[in-house]
Parts: structure tokens; sequence; C-alpha cells
């Protein structure tokens, strides 16, 4: 048991680098179209196992969480934090805010993921996702947390952050037991098999649906 979940984090954790670095690269590319057709061809992706999938509401809920929401909101906050004339150079600037959003999460799932599957006992929703457990919530919150005194430090940024990413990750919480309640009720485990050891796009998707957004606007505001 033991060896088999070494080698299930050591898979995750090549493709969640595998991942990481053309996002990160392209996001230090600072090219905002470059930017925009890489979130449109994620959220295509995503989109398309919703519809695979056969998941409730594919327009109400899937298309307008997906493109409505999550991208709509991406790419418009982008547009109008990056061409906008400011009178003051921002301390960071869209591209770094997105990318802290996204660390923020991954954390939050990685702490969550490690300390539910060392220690976690007590399920939060038994029924839709009976691995994700109150001890694992707090783990991926106390890294998150960690994660935001660490950026505050290095950026010198408002302590509000703490809170924004707090919420980010309750945000990521929800939006991972979103999707988790659609696959529990078509009996799959995943939702693709695109990504080695989590699964398709929406499953690696599903944590930065809700918080993403939120994360970044909040973060454009407070921090």
């Amino acid at each position: 048991m033991e060896k088999e979940y070494k080698k299930n984090l050591f898979v995750r954790a090549i493709t969640a680098l595998a991942i990481a670095l053309p996002i990160i690269l392209i996001i230090l590319i600072e090219n905002f179209w470059l930017f925009s057709v890489t979130i449109s061809v994620i959220c295509l992706l995503g989109y398309y196992e919703w519809v695979t999938n056969k998941f409730r509401h594919p327009l109400l809920w899937g298309f307008n969480l997906i493109f409505s929401y999550f991208l709509l909101l991406i790419i418009l906050t982008a547009g109008d934090f990056i061409f906008k004339e400011a009178s003051e150079e921002p301390i960071l600037s869209f591209y770094y805010i997105f990318l802290l959003s996204l660390f923020n999460t991954a954390i939050f799932d990685t702490s969550a993921y490690i300390t539910g599957s060392s220690i976690g006992k007590n399920p939060i929703a038994p029924k839709i996702s009976p691995n994700k457990t109150w001890e694992g919530l707090v783990g991926g919150l106390i890294g998150s947390i960690i994660f935001s005194i660490f950026v505050i430090k290095f950026f010198d940024l408002s302590l509000w952050l703490t809170l924004v990413y707090f919420l980010g990750s309750i945000l990521a919480f929800v939006g991972d037991l979103l999707i988790s309640f659609h696959k529990r009720e078509k009996n799959i485990k995943d939702t693709g098999t695109l990504l080695p050891g989590h699964g398709g796009v929406l499953d690696r998707l599903d944590s930065h649906l809700l918080a993403t957004p939120i994360t970044v606007i909040l973060t454009i505001l407070l921090a």
C-alpha cells in the first residue's frame, strides 16, 4: 500500500512538472495573445471531457462554468490590467499574479493530498468523495497560509493576501468537490487519461475553475 502510494505520488509529481513548465514559460513570456490561446485550449479540452463524460447540464453548468466564468473572467481581467493606462507601475504584473494564484491552488491540493493520504480519517463528503477528509482540508489550508506568508514577505504585499489565498483554497476545494460529484454520479474515477497520475484535463482544472478568477481579482484589488 505504501509502495503504491509513493509510486502514485511520484507519477503525479512528474506529470505536474511536465504540465507546469510550459505553462510557466508561456506566462513568463508575457504575451497576451499566446496566454489567451493557451487558456482557451485548456478550457476546450476540459469542456470536451465534460461533454464526452455526459456530465449534467453541459450548457447551463459546464459551458458557463468553464467559459462564461473561468475563461471570460481571466481574459477580461488580463486585458484590462495589461492594456489600461496606469499612472503607477504595479508591484506585480498580471502574469505573476495569475501564476502565484495557480501555485496557491497547487500547493493547497498537494498539501491536502499528502495530509489526507497520510493521516486522513474523517471524510467530509463520503458519498461524493470518500478520500477527501477534514485532516486533508486542514493540511491544505495550512500549506496555503504558509505560501501566502512567503509571497507577502518576498513581494512586500498586503497581509490581506493571506485571506485571499485562504478563500481561494476553499473555492479550490469546492471546485474539486463539484467535479467529484459528477464523476461519482457517472461512476468514473477520472474524466480522462491524458495526464498520468491525474486523469483528464478536467481532473486537473477542477480546483482552478472556481478559485483562480476570484483569487486573481482579489489579489489585484487588495494586495
